[in-house]
C-alpha cells in the first residue's frame, strides 16, 4: 500500500491545510453571498434592459450569431445560474492554488523526509499530494452546496435542489483540471510563493479563451483550451443543459496525463539531488 498510498503523510499533507481552508472558505462564501445579493439589487436597477442593449451592439459577424436572445433574468433559475457561474471562477481559483502550493513544496524537507525515511516512493507522495488536495476541496464543495441550499430555502425556491447539487457536482469537475494543471505547472517551479501567480494565471487565461471562443465562431476553438467551458454551470441551473460527457471525458485525460507527467517530472528531479 506504501507504493502508492501514504496515510501518514496524507494526515500531514490535510494538517497543513486547515486554516487556509478555514479562510478561503469564509471569504469564498462571504463573496458568493454579496454576488447574489448584488445581483438581484442589479434586476432591480434595470440591468436586463443593459444586457439587452448591450448584445444588440454586438455585430452578427463577430457574435457569430444574428439576434442573440437575452436571458430573462427575472426567472430564479437564470438569476441564480449566473451566480453560480461566477461563483465557479472563485473555485477554479481555489483549485489552482491548491495544485500548485502543493507541488511546489514537493522538494521541501518535510516531503523528502517522507520519501526517504518511511520509505515513502516517490509515486506514493505524488499521489497522496494530489489526494489530499482533492479532499480538501471536496469539503470545500460541500460547504458550498449547503450555502447554496441556505439561499433556496431562504427564496423558497427549494425545487431547485437538485439541479445546484448537480451544478455542485459540475463544480468539483471543472475544479479538478484547475488542480491537475497546477500540480503539473508546479512542477518546474521552486518555491510555494509562486503558486498565487501560477493560480491566477492559469484561470485567468482560460477564462479568456473561453470567452473569447464564445464570441465568435472563428475563435470557437479556444473553447478546448478552457475547461472553464467544458460543463455549463448557468444551463445546469436554469435547465438549459445537462452534463457534458466530452467535458468529463477530457477532465479525467488532463487529469490523469498531469499526474503521470508530475510524477515523471519528481523522478528525474530525485535523480539529480545531491
Amino acid at each position: 500500500m506504501n507504493e502508492y498510498f501514504s496515510v501518514p503523510l496524507l494526515g500531514y499533507k490535510l494538517k497543513g491545510r486547515t486554516k487556509n481552508f478555514i479562510v478561503w472558505s469564509t471569504i469564498s462564501l462571504c463573496l458568493f453571498i454579496l454576488i447574489v445579493v448584488m445581483f438581484s439589487n442589479l434586476l432591480s436597477a434595470g440591468l436586463p434592459d443593459f444586457v439587452s442593449d448591450m448584445l444588440a451592439s454586438i455585430p452578427g459577424s463577430v457574435s457569430g450569431s444574428a439576434g442573440t436572445a437575452t436571458p430573462d433574468f427575472k426567472d430564479f433559475g437564470v438569476n441564480f445560474g449566473v451566480c453560480m457561474q461566477l461563483m465557479l471562477i472563485v473555485g477554479c481559483v481555489y483549485a489552482s492554488y491548491l495544485g500548485a502550493s502543493a507541488n511546489t513544496n514537493g522538494r521541501g524537507d518535510s516531503d523528502i523526509t517522507f520519501v526517504y525515511s518511511l520509505p515513502v516512493s516517490r509515486v506514493c507522495a505524488v499521489l497522496t499530494s494530489f489526494v489530499s488536495q482533492l479532499a480538501v476541496l471536496f469539503c470545500y464543495n460541500i460547504v458550498v452546496a449547503v450555502v447554496s441550499a441556505g439561499v433556496l430555502y431562504a427564496n423558497n425556491k427549494m425545487s431547485f435542489i437538485g439541479k445546484v447539487f448537480l451544478a455542485v457536482g459540475a463544480f468539483m469537475l471543472i475544479e479538478i483540471i484547475y488542480l491537475a494543471i497546477s500540480f503539473l505547472l508546479a512542477t518546474f517551479m521552486n518555491s510555494g510563493s509562486q503558486a498565487s501567480s501560477i493560480s491566477a494565471v492559469v484561470v485567468t487565461v482560460t477564462v479568456l479563451f473561453g470567452l473569447l471562443g464564445s464570441l465568435s465562431k472563428a475563435l470557437s476553438v479556444l473553447k478546448v483550451l478552457s475547461p472553464y467551458t467544458y460543463i455549463s454551470v448557468f444551463g445546469i441551473i436554469a435547465g438549459e443543459s445537462r452534463m457534458y460527457l466530452v467535458g468529463i471525458a477530457a477532465g479525467l485525460l488532463i487529469t490523469v496525463t498531469s499526474l503521470v507527467l508530475s510524477v515523471a517530472r519528481y523522478n528525474r528531479i530525485d535523480l539529480t539531488l545531491d
